[in-house]
């Protein structure tokens, strides 16, 4: 099958599954309205959390004594930039410095560097930090430092100094408002207990022991773990710490000293929250799964908390084996989902996990008495949380406000949910249309084939028509396009066999009148003997001649395929052909040169065929040659061997080729020649070249001199001792 030049071929079946692709439409526009039901349904959470967050408020407001237990205004103290929410823990820690126990609340953690030093000296730690959090369970505080010191360096046994080793300063304000500061250090680790310290001249004496300060002091890889337990009796409402650093076991001197809070001031300290039975009881009551309410003062000071966002680790560990217990096919399906869809993440980093205060814009509205809603993201990007705030007012006052928070995880949950019925729903669908289409392409393509291939056997490669194609019973527009294509091939087929009869009709019914015009100036040529009936005689036998070329050519091409389908094949020497061929040459146009090139070492070599035949074909195209080339100019022949064929070129110069008509200058009754010429020329001689190659199983081509000053004729014969390709 020929194609246009450039042209794209697209099968019917490629054009059926193009137009089933629309199907795709179908879940595109219910993805699109899904997507748009994800907007109405964060809009429809945001109106349940105001309305949740009003309920909390509205309550909140009247039991307002829970609230004011954390509004320390009418201390004389000024406000501090430091507050601490303590959190409660889950279970009591054991003292023993290792974290094991601290791991369920890793999120809590706070780092303090050389950004929180209140004391440098001459020559400061070299990347001395501290993570640090406190939580309370019971009667008692828990804290933990995780310190990160190059160089640990622990009290003398012999000194009575707390200050000249690596230290934990502990500094409060007790439910009198008066300060105290306790020292924790230790001469090697293991348990350790404080000090009731004084300052006396910038130096802490140690005034006496306190028992009820328990420790537990555990030295790392870069430094240091300490955990202590304080009774909450002993706290007030300030509260603050500080890890001192001792590097030069010599001089023992503080080098740094990096606090949680100023330092420790007084009115620096951090103000501390320990969430009463009462405010915890209540907001136990409005807690909720997957979302977590705050109280806050009207300094935005976290009052009081209840609820997680982030999953417990067992429960999204549950969740994930309910996933893997599903079929192959639904695993699968939901893999793909999870790589195109948002997926809820029950993990995620929560940056306000260990806030004591909250400073967004929606606690910024509530407080002034506007409720509010907004959306932010965490910071590691997975999940999206919604916050909802009302003001809580007392006697017309607001002292403070709730907030109420979600994770969009329900929301993608059912939004995803329908998602996947859409899609699982559309792939039945698509793939139940793409069998049925498919299968009507196969049949509708094969029959297509059927009457190609039956139309490829009906005709020649030279276009004879040499068969018929049966037509289709269906009763369909293929079968009617079968039907009139088998009744146009008979059409066709009559009048070829028409067109074959009639050259020889032709060359009988003229060659009569032909003798008779011969024999009529023979005579008249007896008779007269004056010059201008012997011109005029001369003249017609001329035209005479022309008439008898033309005939002997039009016959020509059909006796040489006669000739060709009855020849005998021999094995010969294609070199002796060549060289005997161009010395006839040189004799019979004695005006023009030869110029015969055989590479070395070439010859002989042995072609199976006709000799005479391959005498014609350079005949051929010789004549064509010395046709085109300009009078006097050689005309080169060539021979070669490349692997196993025989190539024989024959060039000259003169006009280049066309481009169009590279192609098919070897078809029948196609020519070049414009203007007259002395012979006649029906465009048989380049088509008769290839007859004879093809009959000797080689091939023949055509294309301009590589510096463009003419034309070469290439033909490739196989060698006798070459297999046919």
């Amino acid at each position: 099958m020929k194609l246009l030049p450039r042209g794209l071929h697209i099968s019917i079946r490629l054009k059926l599954v193009m137009v089933a692709m629309l199907l795709l439409l179908i879940p595109w526009m219910g993805y699109s309205y899904i997507q748009e039901m994800g907007a109405y349904l964060r809009h429809n959470r945001e109106e349940i959390l105001l309305a949740r967050a009003e309920t909390i408020a509205a309550n909140l407001s009247l039991q307002a004594d829970l609230l004011r237990i954390g509004d320390v205004s009418h201390t004389p103290l000024r406000r501090s930039p430091h507050h601490v929410f303590v959190r409660p823990l889950n279970s009591p820690i054991q003292l023993d410095g290792y974290l094991d126990d601290w791991q369920a609340y890793r999120a809590r953690w706070r780092r303090y560097d050389r950004a929180n030093s209140i004391y440098t000296g001459d020559t400061p730690s070299p990347g001395l930090s501290f993570d640090h959090q406190v939580g309370r369970y019971g009667n008692y505080l828990y804290a933990v430092f995780r310190v990160h010191d190059e160089q640990v360096v622990y009290r003398h046994p012999n000194s009575r100094r707390l200050d000249q080793s690596d230290h934990l300063r502990i500094t409060l304000l007790d439910h009198h408002g008066q300060a105290r500061s306790y020292l924790l250090t230790t001469i090697a680790p293991g348990w350790v207990n404080a000090h009731l310290v004084e300052d006396r001249n910038g130096v802490p004496v140690a005034l006496r022991p306190e028992v009820r300060i328990k420790g537990e002091w555990q030295e790392t890889r870069d430094g240091y773990v300490i955990e202590i337990r304080i009774p909450i009796r002993m706290l007030g409402q300030r509260l603050a710490f500080a890890i001192a650093d001792v590097d030069d076991r010599r001089a023992r001197g503080i080098v740094e000293l990096i606090s949680t809070a100023g330092r420790h001031l007084p009115e620096e300290m951090a103000t501390l929250i320990i969430p009463s039975p009462g405010i915890e009881n209540f907001l136990a009551g409005f807690a909720r799964p997957d979302s977590r309410v705050w109280v806050v003062d009207r300094n935005a000071r976290v009052m009081g908390i209840a609820g997680e966002l982030v999953a417990d680790p067992d429960e999204a560990a549950f969740l994930d084996d309910e996933e893997e217990e599903s079929g192959f096919l639904t695993g699968l399906l939901r893999l793909i989902y999870q790589g195109i869809l948002e997926q809820p993440a029950f993990q995620f980093e929560d940056d306000l996990s260990s806030v004591s205060r909250l400073d967004g814009e929606e606690i910024k509205g509530a407080l002034a008495g506007r409720a509010q809603t907004g959306w932010r993201q965490t910071p590691d990007g997975r999940v999206h949380i919604l916050t909802a705030t009302q003001p809580v007012r007392s006697n017309g006052e607001i002292i403070g406000a709730v907030a109420v928070e979600e994770t969009s995880n329900q929301i993608l949950l059912t939004q995803n949910r329908a998602i996947e019925i859409l899609f699982n729903l559309s792939l039945l669908t698509f793939v139940l249309a793409m069998a049925v289409l498919f299968g009507f392409a196969v049949r509708l393509t094969s029959r297509i084939r059927r009457l190609r291939d039956d139309a490829d056997a009906a005709i020649t490669s030279d276009g004879r028509v040499a068969g018929h194609i049966a037509g289709f019973d269906n009763a369909d527009e293929l079968g009617d396009l079968s039907r009139s294509i088998s009744d146009m091939l008979e059409r066709i087929s009559h009048y070829n066999r028409y067109l074959e009869s009639m050259a020889g009709k032709l060359a009988h019914e003229i060659r009569t009148p032909i003798t008779v015009v011969k024999s009529s100036l023979d005579n008249l040529e007896l008779h007269e003997d004056r010059p201008r009936i012997r011109t005029y005689v001369q003249r017609a036998r001329e035209g005479l001649r022309r008439l008898n070329d033309i005939l002997t050519r039009m016959s020509e091409a059909t006796r040489l395929e006669q000739t060709l389908s009855n020849e005998t094949r021999e094995e010969f020497d294609l070199c002796s052909v060549v060289e005997g061929s161009v010395e006839g040459y040189r004799l019979a146009h004695a005006e023009r040169p030869f110029e015969l090139h055989i590479a070395a070492r070439s010859c002989p070599l042995p072609v199976e065929g006709a000799p005479e035949m391959l005498a014609q074909l350079l005949d051929k195209l010789i004549s064509n040659a010395n046709d085109f080339a300009p009078a006097g100019e050689a005309i080169g022949v060539s021979l070669a061997r490349e692997g196993g064929y025989a190539v024989l070129s024959v060039s000259n110069p003169g006009p280049l080729l066309p481009e169009e008509m590279q192609n098919s200058l070897f078809d029948s009754m196609v020519s070049m020649r414009s203007g007259k010429s002395r012979d006649p020329h029906l465009g048989l001689g380049l088509y008769i070249v290839r007859l004879i190659a093809e009959f000797h199983r080689g091939s023949v081509a055509a294309r301009n001199r590589p510096d463009a000053s003419g034309v070469e004729f290439i033909v490739r014969l196989p060698l006798a001792e070459t297999p046919a390709p």
